[in-house]
């Protein structure tokens, strides 16, 4: 279990399944020092009742993490703790109701030209023929860009927006300590000045942007965010835009090339696109572990969960339960009721999951379009990345 949690394992589905088969499923792991949840019917319990399984511990309940006598890391701490995904009602309906104008299916749909206009724009960079690694230059740089255009945020910032996406990502990793952390953290703070600088700009110069948005929207008390609020849900937009998309890109190529069948598929009909990512997203969730902490003590599995005990829930194990999924580990476009958890579930549904679902389907369609002879690379080695909380991939070697 070590192995699997310092991100050493390549291919962890097998030892989910595994922990599946082990009783009920439901395991206490030293390492990450709480019960995972590894079938769906249990994964999606704890996120069903945040009464029982409460969002309202992430920063106070791992101390270690982080350093009470340092400026810096109070600091972070001061807006990271302010996360809707990590607050329970009534601070997550006030917080998330502020995203109710954002992300409507018209404000999606409005967004698509966007989407479509960078999605051309990096893959032109590309030469025909030759092989490259489609992670760092594309699959990366894709949601970056649209959600800095979607922001009001120059182009010319998007590398800083990449590199404070990376940093502030690295601070949802339990296993992220030390030095490291310290370095995360003063980046992530870096991204939360030029935030804060944004949306003081907005209030005085409003533009036709999402922090305008967000700045003048009123939540359902009557009262708008506070400047460290906002700031603290607008970098998470970036970080989970980021690492949703990314993931999503180079699973869905792996995927497709390993079903070379279904690649020929989707090409003959891209009409079946939008079914296909919900599928990739099924199959290799870009979010494996949802953390939650037991408010009451309350039945899961076979056993009694102690109240203020941590659980892990493992969507991405729970994305393959034969309990719930027939043929779990095919890849199958056609699959009816695909209700999978890579969003997870309940009251923190994914507020930008729309937005993910737009990218997955403009990049692939473009794609599946533009490259009828697209083929894996060899070079450099495929290679997942070793987030143990967010497994995304490190290097996706193509040919156009």
């Amino acid at each position: 279990m070590a192995a699997l949690f310092g991100g050493e394992l390549q291919d962890p589905y097998p030892a989910y399944s595994e922990l599946q088969e082990i009783g009920d499923g439901v395991h206490w792991s030293d390492v990450m020092q709480g019960y995972l949840v590894t079938r769906y019917a249990d994964a999606r319990k704890v996120g069903s009742n945040p009464k029982v399984f409460s969002s309202d511990l992430f920063y106070d309940s791992a101390p270690s993490w982080h350093d009470a006598g340092e400026s810096e890391h109070l600091r972070f701490l001061d807006a990271a703790s302010r996360l809707f995904m990590f607050a329970d009602p009534p601070m997550h309906t006030r917080i998330r109701s502020t995203f109710r104008h954002a992300f409507t299916p018209q404000a999606i749909e409005a967004w698509r030209p966007i989407v479509e206009r960078i999605t051309t724009e990096l893959i032109d960079r590309y030469p025909r023929g030759e092989e490259f690694d489609i992670m760092p230059g594309f699959a990366a740089d894709v949601p970056v860009a649209v959600i800095a255009a979607i922001l009001g945020v120059p182009d010319d910032m998007r590398p800083r927006f990449r590199e404070w996406s990376y940093a502030y990502a690295s601070t949802f990793d339990p296993m992220i300590r030390g030095a490291q952390r310290n370095r995360a953290i003063t980046t992530s703070l870096e991204l939360f000045d030029y935030l804060g600088e944004l949306v003081a700009a907005r209030k005085v110069e409003p533009r036709e942007d999402l922090i305008t948005t967000l700045v003048q929207t009123k939540t359902i008390d009557g009262d708008n965010l506070g400047d460290v609020e906002l700031l603290a849900q607008l970098a998470l937009l970036l970080v989970a835009g980021n690492e949703t998309t990314t993931t999503l890109i180079g699973s869905g190529l792996t995927l497709l090339f390993d079903n070379p069948s279904v690649l020929r598929g989707l090409q003959d009909d891209v009409s079946l696109v939008p079914d296909a990512v919900e599928e990739f997203l099924r199959l290799d969730a870009p979010l494996h572990w949802v953390l939650r902490k037991a408010a009451v003590d309350t039945p899961l599995g076979d056993r009694v969960i102690p109240a203020g005990s941590i659980v892990w829930a493992g969507a991405a194990a729970a994305n393959r339960d034969p309990r719930r999924f027939t043929e779990p580990d095919a890849l199958v476009v056609s699959r009816e009721n695909n209700k999978h958890l890579s969003f997870f579930h309940g009251i923190h549904f994914c507020v930008g999951a729309p937005l993910a679902r737009l990218e997955g389907q403009v990049v692939f369609e473009h794609i599946l379009r533009s490259f009828p002879g697209i083929r894996p690379g060899t070079a450099p080695a495929l290679r997942r990345a070793t987030n143990s909380i967010a497994r995304g991939w490190e290097t996706r070697p193509v040919i156009l």
